[in-house]
Parts: structure tokens; sequence; C-alpha cells
């Protein structure tokens, strides 16, 4: 037995030389350190296996020679059981390496395959979504899989390294990317496969999770960003805006492009009226051009349009589309000729199609002003105790906008009572004026003296209420005049005045 040991031992260490030698002759190349180092672990442990097989024999051997011996007698029952035992223990360690070496080949094996992400780009479409282009790679390497079994050919070797049933998916906290998950049935080594996903959410990196021979690879990547087409996006979540006239209207916009060369872009508005001005502002800087490089993917500016007090009525409360473009510097002469030739006219989309731009719809709608006056001609009246009041006033629009169902207001003394006709004025259009004949009756028993009276005009633009300012006139009520006292008082004065003269004359005579 002694002497069966280190011709064993001196068998095993050229038996795991040869096993280097033929492994490294099958790979063909200068193994890396770590390759070295699991062909040693390899070597360990089949070595150790091969130990193990060996002493599992020799027990084998020993435990048969008892059990002839037991069973001649020559053996005692206890030396026999401890040759068994023996036996028995040396099976069971035998059977660990052969798992541990098993183990250590399906880790090897585990190891040599493996899937890289070779590349994830960000783009977004013609429509503004935003989408991801992931290329996965089987990166398996053979020289591992040789580590394991030699004999393996170039086709067993690949057969044996292709993966089956991977199921990626893009995550940032939650899931982004669209669809959920994707099912890649397999990928052969050196296969490249490139799968789409829409972004559900904007991110400058993702987390990619494949999951693969039950295991789950994590991979935290950049995305790059790249282009299905040259020109940036532009979006507006403010499309539909009304304004008032001598007022600004601004309109918040979106431009995107994912590229890494630097690039200079135009903008430009058509569509809108001549009289309504139009500025690209940034920061609060106005611009006509933008630049985007590696480090600027996306721009946000503010359309300011400026309505003028005066404008065609027929854009009043019409809504009118427009369109803000961005393009190359050169598409200018193409976008004034569009300007001339539709002049005030709106510009059909399909002539906007034409250019070279990309384009966002935005709508606008000038909303005109009603505003209401009271006219009046005398605002001092006079009448007498018993009296009513009857006057004439105008209500004038001088706003830009029709009024409707418009009525008088009027703020009466107290216990007065007042008609007014026409009672209600259907419409009144910008400049027009509309006369209203107005009774006040003032209370029988009302006292001599001055009183005021409130007239306002009211009226409606749509849904919105709108009254002028209150016109006052001031009324003095006078006492009713004694006809019939004032009479005899004069044929009284009349009298004397005749007896005077009379007795003047009679005086004179003598």
């Amino acid at each position: 037995m002694s002497a069966f040991r280190p011709n064993y031992l001196r068998l095993c260490f050229i038996w795991s030389v040869l096993l280097w030698s033929g492994i490294a002759a099958a790979v063909e190349t200068t193994l890396t350190r770590e390759q070295q180092l699991n062909l040693l672990v390899l070597s360990e442990q089949r070595l150790l296996l091969e130990q193990r097989r060996e002493a599992r024999e020799t027990y084998r051997q020993e435990w048969d020679i008892a059990q002839e011996l037991h069973d001649k007698g020559f053996m005692s029952l206890q030396d026999y059981k401890k040759k068994k035992t023996a036996f028995e223990l040396a099976s069971l360690r035998y059977e660990d390496a052969a798992i541990d070496y098993d183990q250590v080949k399906l880790d090897l094996l585990d190891n040599a395959t493996y899937i890289i992400v070779t590349e994830a780009r960000k783009y977004k479409t013609d429509d503004g979504k935003n989408m991801v282009d992931l290329t996965l790679k089987n990166a398996s390497d053979t020289r591992d899989a040789l580590l394991v079994d030699s004999t393996l050919t170039k086709e067993e070797l690949r057969i044996l390294l292709k993966v089956e049933n991977i199921f990626v998916s893009l995550e940032r906290g939650a899931t982004v990317g669209e669809p959920y998950e994707v099912r890649i049935d397999s990928l052969a080594v050196d296969e490249v496969r490139t799968l789409t996903y829409r972004l559900l959410k904007d991110s400058p990196s993702v987390n990619v999770v494949l999951n693969y021979l039950e295991k789950t690879d994590n991979k935290s990547v950049i995305l790059t960003k790249g282009s299905q087409q040259d020109l940036p996006t532009i979006n507006s979540s403010q499309f539909s805006q009304e304004g008032e006239l001598n007022d600004d209207v601004d309109f918040g916009l979106t431009l995107e492009r994912l590229s890494d060369d630097e690039r200079s872009f135009a903008l430009a508005v058509v569509g809108l009226p001549q009289r309504i001005d139009f500025s690209f502002n940034d920061q609060g800087a106005k611009v006509n051009q933008v630049k985007f490089d590696e480090n600027t993917s996306q721009i946000k500016l503010s359309l300011n349009l400026e309505i003028p007090e005066k404008i065609d009525r027929r854009f009043i409360g019409a809504t009118r589309t427009f369109y803000a473009l961005v393009t190359h510097p050169s598409q200018y002469a193409q976008i004034n000729a569009l300007r001339a030739r539709y002049d005030d006219d709106p510009v059909p989309e399909k002539e906007v199609k034409t250019l070279k731009a990309n384009y966002v719809k935005l709508e606008l709608t000038p909303k005109g002003v009603g505003e209401l006056e009271v006219l009046i001609s005398n605002r001092y009246q006079e009448i007498k105790v018993g009296d009513s009041l009857r006057l004439r006033v105008e209500f004038l629009n001088r706003g830009s906008e029709a009024v409707q169902n418009i009525k008088a207001a009027l703020d009466l003394p107290y216990e007065w009572e007042s008609e007014a006709e026409p009672s209600l004025i259907r419409l009144l259009e910008p400049d027009e004026r509309a006369p209203i004949a107005i009774l006040a009756i003032p209370p029988g028993d009302i006292a001599v003296g001055d009183y005021e009276l409130g007239i306002e005009a009211q009226g409606q633009v749509g849904t919105e209420d709108v009254q002028s300012l209150e016109k006052n006139i001031t009324i003095r009520i006078g006492a009713r005049s004694n006809i019939a006292g004032t009479t005899i008082l004069i044929g009284i004065l009349v009298l004397v005045v005749v007896g005077l003269g009379l007795a003047s004359i009679k005086i004179s005579r003598r």
C-alpha cells in the first residue's frame, strides 16, 4: 500500500501536466490569468477526485479481502466492520469530490456564458415618441468552455454556449420601457440582436435587466443620443390660447434633438395675421436660431405674440391656426414666400408640410373687449313737485367686441320709480350707439330739493358681464306756483297803481 501511493501521486502529476498541455493546445491562444487560475482550480479538483477514486478502490479491495477472511473465520467481526466502514467513508468522500468537480465545471461554464450590451441609443420618432434601440450580443468565451472539456469541437462549443429564453426589460426604479419585457428565444455565440423600446419616462440612463440561465444580470447603461431625423422636434403643451387686444400671449416651446454633433437651426412662424408681431425668447433674450451639441439635447423657449389694439374685426373672436417652425436657415426664403402668398389668410397645413422643417400647430383666438358708455347731453334737470322726469340718453359701445343683452340700470332716490324704453337692447356693435328713453317718477309727497339719479349700462360679451361707469344726474325739484292767488295779487296791484294815478291827476288840477 505504501509503494502504491507514491506511484499514484506521480501518475496524477503527469496526468495534470498532460491535461494542461492538451487544453492549452486546444484553445490555440494564450490563456488569461483568470483562465489559468480557473484551470488550476479545475485540475486540483480533478486530481482530488482521482485520488478519492483510487482510495475508494483500495478500500474496496481491502474490504473484499476482509469479507473473504471473515467468511473463512480468519478475521473477527469487529475488524471486518472496520474495513467495511472505511470503504463506505471512502465512497462518501469520492461522491463529495465528484459533486464538487461537477460544480466547478458548471461554474466555469456559467462564467463562460455571458451577454453584453453593445449599444443603447435613444432617439425621437417623427411623432415625438422617445425610443431606445438596445443591442445585445452573446459574448460567451469558447476558451473558458474548453477548460471544462478540451475534446469539444467548435460546433459542440457553440451549442453548449447558446443561450435560450432570455428576458430583457428596461428599468429606472420602475419599468420604463414598452414593451415591459421582451423574450429572446435564443442567442448563439457572437450573435447580435437589437430590441426596440418606447421610453415611457425620459431618462439619460436606464438599467438593463437580463434574466437567463436562472440568473439575473442588471446592467446600468447611459443612453447615447441618436436621431432618425436631422431636425429637432418641437412641441408645446399650451397649443391653444386666447389673448385680449393690446396684450401679449406666450406659448411655451420645447425643442429636442438627440445627437452628438453640433448644429444650429432657424426658428420661424407662418400663418399669423401680419399685424400680430412675434418673437422667440430664451430666458428673456430674443433669438431666431438655436444650437444643439453633445451637451445640449433639449431647449425650452417662449414664443411671444403681441396682439395690437387695432386689428381687423374679422380676426376678433375667430380662432387662427398657425405654425411654429424649426428648420435650416436656407429655408427662410421659401418661408417668406409662403407668408407673402397668403398674406393675412390662413396657411393650409399641406403647404407647411412642403417645407423642410419640423413644426407644431398652435391656435390663437384674439379676444375683443366690450366697453359701454352712457352719453347724457345735460346732467342737470329741474322739475316741479308732482312732475316726472323724462330723459333721453344713449348707450355707446366703445370696445372692439359686440355687446349683447344691454339694459339700463338706474340708481334711484328713495321711493322713486322708473321705466326705460327699450327695456333691452339685443346687440350693440363696436362704435354703435342706441337711444334709451328714461322716465323717472318721484313720490307724490317729495320735498323740494336736489336729488341724484345714477344711470349705468349693463350687458354681456359671451359669458362675461360688461358694465359702464355710472353717470349721475342732478335733479332739482321746485315748489308748484299758485296761479289764482297770483292773479288776484296782480289785480290788486293794478287797482292800486290806477288809484294812485287818478289821485295824482286830481291833485295836479287843483
